[in-house]
């Protein structure tokens, strides 16, 4: 069941459609891949930046930092509610840009499912995050937001998730 499930969640994930959304430090605005699949009964949101190539990040970011915000205006099903969530947007744009990533790092994906928001970023080991993080805080009292960080070198989080993230190289 568990092998049906994951190739399911593969299928479903390689018809990712493109959006653009957010904000982007860079030139060019980012372009997202977004996909809405069930896991554990509860539908799962995925949505990750579409890099040329993350795997050159490699190097330069090793440190895996999650955001985690609780949503406070939720549905049944672990979504937030409509309303609420474009009431989030600025929330996001600013989540989504918090680091440059020429210097400090990138936002590798953003999960939400059973009533929380999850962003991953692989970033620098000299970036001040707390700061960063403790800014968003300041500015966005209504959100509640935790943070983790882990080493991790090899990136296994990326290479490890249930389903492809980033093709490989």
């Amino acid at each position: 069941m568990i092998e049906y499930n994951l190739k399911i969640i593969i299928v479903v994930f390689a018809l990712f459609t493109i959006t653009s959304c957010g904000h982007y430090n860079s030139e060019k605005e980012m372009r997202w891949l977004t996909t809405d699949t069930v896991y554990n009964g509860f539908p799962l949101y995925l949505r990750l930046p579409d890099y040329d190539d993350v795997w050159r990040f490699k190097k330069k970011y090793s440190n895996l930092l999650c955001i985690t915000q609780k949503l406070e205006k939720v549905k049944d099903n672990g979504l937030p509610e409509s309303d609420y969530n474009a009431s989030l947007m600025d929330f996001d744009g600013e989540l989504v840009d918090l680091f440059d990533n020429k210097t400090e790092g990138i936002i590798i994906l953003v999960e939400t499912f059973g009533g929380a928001r999850n962003y991953w970023y692989y970033i620098s080991s000299n970036v001040d995050y707390k700061t960063k993080v403790d800014n968003i805080r300041k500015k966005y009292t209504s959100n509640k937001i935790e943070t983790d960080l882990q080493d991790d070198k090899d990136w296994g989080f990326i290479i490890k998730y249930p389903i492809q993230l980033y093709e490989k190289k």
